[in-house]
């Protein structure tokens, strides 16, 4: 399973020299932006982002529309799931406002866009070779490839539990992440850093980071999928730890190798989370539903104000 087209294994090439880059500060925020600024300025948001962010507010508002239901309905018999639904589509709600700022900004090259520069520079006057090879180690191990390996491998594994309805969770939760990836890039548009400073080799567009968004949701589903077969808590801790390190350390391998802005990394750590968080809060009210008794379903639905038995 193949998560998305962009942001593969890198393929590593000679580093430029180490230089100061304020010379190349100057023109390359402009440059790297000003055909995409162009456009975003004459059209709305709504079209210029809508594959980015569109899908979150349409989340927020059906898990507002069905915590509604759930709370006329069924107040008496299901608040809990109530809650869940606006607790979630509150948290949506505020996914599609930073995301939208994240794009905005990616695209035309200010708000929140701001950071990227002096980012970008940290980055590049703080290369040596043995943070070099670490960096494209971790990179290659977090790509959208190796991610698509782990899922399907673990897909299999649970198949081989007889745990189909996680096996489905973790292919929902990779192929998602792989089309928000794909439409991500191609909606915005975005260039990446300059490549003469590159150490690694992409061709794609730049936000959100594939490395960032896969790596977020793939490892987040399979802590969510895995982590109640370690039976002890310091294990569970581990591996908590671990991935959230692993995920931090991948993000941070992009801006190090001058492959992406560091809204790109920040863009794609909170698409992945929002898609995850989303698949989350649908398996919940799925297994909460599936679990309510027949008999209690059709009373519920007969009577919405009869009490709890």
């Amino acid at each position: 399973m193949a998560l998305c087209a962009g942001d593969d294994g890198p393929a590593p090439k000679k580093g430029p020299r180490k230089v100061t880059v304020i010379s190349a500060l100057i023109s390359t925020p402009a440059a790297a932006s000003a055909g995409v600024a162009t456009s975003a300025a004459d059209n709305d948001v709504i079209f210029e982002y809508g594959y980015v962010w569109l899908p979150y507010a349409v989340a927020s508002l059906i898990l507002f529309a069905l915590g509604a239901v759930a709370l006329v309905r069924a107040r008496h018999r299901s608040p809990r799931t109530a809650e869940v639904l606006f607790v979630s589509g509150g948290v949506l709600a505020v996914v599609t406002g930073v995301i939208v700022g994240l794009a905005d900004g990616a695209s035309e090259g200010n708000g929140l866009a701001t950071v990227d520069p002096p980012v970008w520079s940290f980055m590049i006057d703080h290369r040596t070779p043995a943070l070099t090879t670490v960096a494209i180690t971790v990179t290659t191990l977090g790509s959208t490839v190796a991610m698509s390996v782990i899922a399907l491998a673990t897909i299999i594994f649970l198949l081989v539990k007889r745990r189909r309805g996680d096996a489905a969770f973790v292919a929902v939760v990779a192929a998602g992440a792989g089309l928000l990836v794909r439409f991500g890039k191609a909606t915005v548009g975005r260039e990446r850093p300059p490549e003469e400073f590159r150490l690694v080799t992409e061709t794609n567009e730049s936000f959100p980071s594939g490395h960032a968004l896969a790596s977020a949701a793939i490892l987040g589903v399979l802590l969510v999928v895995l982590l109640p077969s370690i039976r002890s808590t310091g294990g569970r801790v581990a591996a908590i730890t671990g991935a959230a390190l692993f995920v931090l350390a991948v993000g941070l391998s992009r801006l190090y190798l001058g492959v992406h802005w560091a809204t790109d990394v920040i863009g794609g750590w909170v698409i992945g989370f929002a898609w995850l968080y989303f698949c989350l809060t649908v398996r919940r009210v799925w297994r909460r539903r599936a679990s309510t008794p027949v008999v209690d379903q059709v009373s519920a639905a007969a009577d919405p104000g009869a009490p709890t038995p």
